[in-house]
């Protein structure tokens, strides 16, 4: 049996990192991710959907998209899809209007359990009543292959789930939610069982750099026969640096990024970072650069980290008011990193340039 391990969708979340009108096309995008993972579920012959809780991101969820959502689903059968609620979502009832194909647990209020074929059962509980209590009273059956479905954090935090209260209940896979980073190779949870999150669908912000997608499982005779992790994104959200030491010129900087970003496939989005020491007197534009930039990719995010770069030798015979300036901030005992922001910031009103604080 194939089996879909997936979640953390937040459709319909704001996109406060792109501007308005990219924003808008990335909340399609997902929504259309979304409905591309369930045709290929149907024309993969795959068996069931695990949401491991956030498909969308709040309770104020409109009706037009929910009944796209359900669109999707519905359209996908004969696939069962099995949701658990998460933070986000904890609050919104999906039952109404759901097709038949859809599956909740919030209707249990503790811990339900659905058998599907070749011996497997998903047995799930929704985020808001996974207290202390219910793990106690989690009971599963040894001759079944089980799959537990969760929305939480195995570490800390408010949605706190502890794994010790899962061992050696019978579960032979953990299927975890909250967390956006994908667990590419599933943890151990007893001598029986694994735990993985799946991570997001798709990325949404710079703190979602990297691949994301979805677990492809197959199991059967008891046991996991194999896993894969795919992803069907639209684009990936990355981190770039780029080095600006030996640059002079501000074309030298345009061109040391454009070096950074040369294989970086035009419709990603991208965080391009700056890096490095720079001396006295290069302008770095930060605004042209990102225009420049946006002009080839989906979205740029220029940030500068690079660091001015003095050598107060060269300054002791200046007798501007730029090296009277640069001799007395040398003076004061201070952190370097804080004296290099003070000189940058001092040079640049000197030289008339624009601030950025």
């Amino acid at each position: 049996m194939k089996i879909i391990h997936t979640g953390d969708v937040h459709l319909g979340a704001a996109m406060r990192n792109l501007p308005t009108e990219k924003a808008k096309l990335r909340k399609a995008e997902i929504s259309d991710t979304f409905r591309r993972l369930t045709i290929y579920a149907r024309e993969n012959g795959v068996g069931a959907v695990l949401i491991a809780g956030d498909l969308f991101d709040g309770n104020d969820v409109p009706t037009s998209l929910k009944q796209e959502i359900f669109s999707f689903i519905q359209a996908a059968k004969p696939v069962a899809f099995f949701y658990v609620s998460g933070n986000h979502d904890g609050g919104l009832s999906l039952s109404d209007g759901a097709p038949e194909n859809f599956y909740v647990f919030s209707d249990a209020r503790g811990w339900k359990s659905y058998d599907l074929q070749d011996g497997v059962t998903v047995t799930g509980i929704d985020s808001q009543y996974a207290d202390e209590s219910r793990y106690t009273r989690l009971a599963l059956r040894p001759e079944r292959y089980n799959i537990l479905l969760m929305h939480g954090d195995t570490a800390y935090g408010g949605e706190k789930i502890p794994l010790t209260y899962l061992q050696n209940k019978g579960i032979d896979y953990l299927a975890l939610g909250h967390i956006h980073i994908p667990t590419l190779t599933a943890e151990r949870l007893d001598g029986r069982g694994h735990y993985r999150y799946c991570g997001c669908l798709e990325g949404r912000g710079f703190d979602e750099c990297g691949k994301r997608g979805f677990f492809l499982l197959e199991v059967g005779g008891g046991r996991l026969l194999d896993e894969k992790f795919l992803s069907l994104s639209k684009r990936e959200i990355v981190q770039r640096y780029a080095d600006i030491s030996a640059c002079k010129t501000y074309f030298d900087v345009e061109r040391a990024a454009e070096e950074a970003l040369k294989t970086e496939p035009s419709g990603n989005i991208v965080k391009l970072v700056l890096r490095g020491s720079y001396g006295v007197g290069l302008r770095k534009d930060l605004s042209l650069l990102s225009e420049r930039l946006n002009q080839r990719f989906f979205y740029v995010k220029v940030v500068d980290e690079s660091r001015l770069a003095i050598d107060y030798r060269q300054f002791e015979a200046d007798l501007t008011e730029r090296g009277e300036f640069v001799r007395e901030v040398g003076r004061y005992e201070m952190n370097e990193e804080l004296r290099a922001e003070i000189l940058e910031v001092g040079l640049k009103a000197l030289c008339g340039e624009e601030i950025d604080l």
